[in-house]
């Protein structure tokens, strides 16, 4: 078994430590502030202060118009604007109404800078791009891929235009070039591998990713190895219903042939059954 299991193990081991560095680099980009140069956007929550006037104070949404509402002074142009830029609007126009104001804005909650992850990552769903962030950074703010998802399949929306990345290769490889830097409003999407089903007497049964070289052997490494009780009988469940196929395979036989040919290669879907020894 382990010459089957080494390459198949140390590619699982490159590609977990590649992924975390990029979960430690997320992180940290996450906790820091939103920067100076932000701009309003629509949906945002803003809070607005006038120092030594609490009945002034209040949350405010950012309308689609990009305006807010705010009492004494109505309405305010705030998209587009930096918090320092509309704090320094907003002092001017209560100082009309107000002796020595100072207004201070702050961001309660971001929305208006939304991306989208689909398919096979943690956290699919939205996410607010706060900080400038590649798409590995990003992918791993929202718990990284699936052990099923098809990282050589990936692609970025972006408006009408479709962008391929190879998340495998730029992890793996450490080829960047495809690292693209996102931009509000851009779709992730991260689609589902095929898979095969391993069950019976295995460290870890389950669902293993389908690859176009996946074969009894490596699926039972992925699987975690056979466990003491395991016999060398296995069964390939192919099809359904009638069509149905079942292929008996001794995996005794392909240990002892060291010719690679001795190994039966799998089809999307298939179920592994590995039975137990009679004792």
């Amino acid at each position: 078994m382990e010459d089957h299991k080494g390459p198949l193990v140390q590619g699982i081991k490159t590609f977990g430590i590649g992924l975390l560095v990029l979960c430690l680099t997320a992180s940290s980009v996450f906790s820091q502030p939103v920067g100076s140069a932000y701009r309003i956007g629509p949906d945002d929550v803003l809070v607005i202060s006038v120092w030594d006037q609490k009945d002034l104070d209040q949350a405010v949404f950012v309308r689609p118009d990009g305006k807010i509402s705010l009492a004494l002074v109505g309405e305010v142009d705030a998209g587009g604007q930096t918090v320092a830029d509309l704090a320094a609007r907003l002092t001017t126009l209560y100082s009309q109404t107000v002796k020595g104001a100072r207004a201070t804005v702050s961001i309660r909650e971001i929305r208006s800078r939304p991306i989208y992850f689909i398919g096979g990552v943690g956290r699919p769903g939205i996410m607010q791009l706060t900080q400038d962030l590649t798409l590995l950074q990003a992918l791993s703010a929202v718990g990284g891929p699936l052990p099923t998802a098809d990282l050589e399949s990936a692609y970025v929306l972006r408006g009408q235009e479709r962008i391929p990345v190879n998340v495998l290769k730029m992890i793996q490889k450490g080829d960047v070039s495809q690292n693209v830097k996102l931009q509000p409003g851009d779709t992730i999407v991260v689609p589902n591998a095929d898979t095969i089903y391993i069950h019976g007497e295995v460290k870890a049964p389950g669902l293993v990713k389908y690859t176009t070289n996946l074969t009894i052997m490596t699926a039972i490494a992925a699987a975690g190895g056979l466990t003491p009780a395991a016999s060398n009988r296995v069964r390939v469940l192919r099809g359904e219903g009638a069509k149905r196929e079942v292929l008996k395979v001794n995996v005794g036989d392909i240990q002892s042939d060291p010719s690679e040919s001795a190994d039966v290669p799998l089809k999307p879907n298939d179920i592994i059954v590995v039975s137990q020894r009679l004792f």
